[in-house]
């Protein structure tokens, strides 16, 4: 019995380590595209580094599959999605009034402080593709400010 007590911390530590969950706290993402192609047909390399506003996760929002269905974009709403044990995949379809339906298909990794992900939006505009490659990562920055 003596000994279950002292290897108790270490049982607890590892069933913690197994979660499935994304830290609660505050969140930060970054877009980056790395080309473009209009119906197969380069157009331009990597550009600037794009931060969307940070983002506070609470309680519920750290399982994947809710963390991961909240768009970054109100005007995207997600369509599939598989994140477990690590792993992403998703697709969202996106449309304002001024732009023509998006589709956007992502997938990679996750761990409970951090996100990587690689996508592929493309549409059809006046019967021409145009297709977005990047990439997505999100880090753990601590603690929400306070409200």
């Amino acid at each position: 019995m003596k000994r279950l007590l002292l290897f108790a911390p270490f049982l607890l530590a590892a069933r913690a380590a197994d979660s499935d969950h994304l830290a609660e706290g505050q969140w930060e993402s970054l877009f980056q595209i790395e080309s473009s192609s209009t119906d197969g047909k380069k157009q331009h390399q990597e550009t600037a580094p794009i931060y969307p506003p940070s983002r506070c996760v609470k309680g519920g929002e750290t399982a994947p599959m809710a963390f991961f269905s909240h768009p970054e974009d109100p005007d995207c709403k997600t369509v599939s999605l598989k994140a477990e044990k690590g792993k992403i995949r998703l697709t969202r379809l996106c449309q304002s009034a001024s732009n023509p339906m998006a589709t956007i298909e992502a997938k990679g990794h996750y761990d409970p402080h951090h996100y990587s992900m690689t996508f592929l939006m493309w549409n059809m505009f006046d019967g021409v593709k145009i297709a977005v490659k990047g990439h997505i990562t999100g880090s753990h920055q601590g603690l929400c400010p306070s409200q």
